[in-house]
């Protein structure tokens, strides 16, 4: 209350009486003289509600052009009925229905195989293997050398041209291994876990 008390002093450019902040009743009694409750201004305002949003009163608007209706004076008393209105006649289940299926993800267009894949009743395990085209996975070249890179070394791993991926750390095609070897970072040279 002593906030808005404050905003209505600077606005009206008038100066709020002493006691304000720690008297409530001098704050309101403040409050009433300058700012008078809409009720009181000479707005409408149905009695326990509020009016209706200038975004709902624009998409009732819409919705009306739409369906080709009217919106009720009613509708646009309070913004509890203007609620009301909106979802009586924005969908029926037919609709909802409708829009379910149109915002589903789109699928891939990406070509598909000309093997298709056969299943089995049983479930997806039972996939033919050999109908899906074999694709080699990145790094099995075997150009890669894996490498045994201590925990707290990952600067140093990659200052000197390693890289991390799924399967570990490996050194890629055209590195330098002299650096990891020195270090015992190769992964022949790792020591054994007991």
């Amino acid at each position: 209350m002593k906030r808005f008390a404050d905003s209505i002093a600077r606005e009206k450019g008038v100066k709020p009486p002493p006691g304000y902040a720690t008297t409530a009743s001098i704050c309101r009694a403040f409050l009433n003289q300058h700012a008078p409750r809409k009720a009181d201004a000479g707005i409408p305002v149905a009695t326990g509600s509020k009016p209706a949003s200038p975004a709902q009163i624009l998409f009732a608007e819409k919705l009306a052009q739409e369906k080709g209706i009217a919106i009720p004076v009613e509708a646009k008393a309070s913004s509890g009925a203007m609620s009301t209105w909106i979802d009586s006649t924005q969908v029926n289940k037919r609709d909802k229905r409708r829009r379910k299926r149109v915002n589903t993800p789109t699928k891939s267009i990406a070509p598909k195989s000309a093997v298709q894949r056969k299943r089995s009743r049983k479930g997806a395990a039972n996939v033919v293997a050999a109908a899906t085209p074999s694709v080699p996975a990145r790094g099995n070249s075997g150009t890669d050398t894996p490498l045994w890179i201590p925990y707290g070394n990952k600067d140093a791993a990659l200052r000197l041209g390693a890289r991390y991926r799924a399967g570990g750390w490996y050194a890629p095609a055209g590195v330098d291994l002299a650096a990891f070897g020195e270090r015992g970072w190769l992964q022949s040279q790792a020591p054994l876990s007991s």
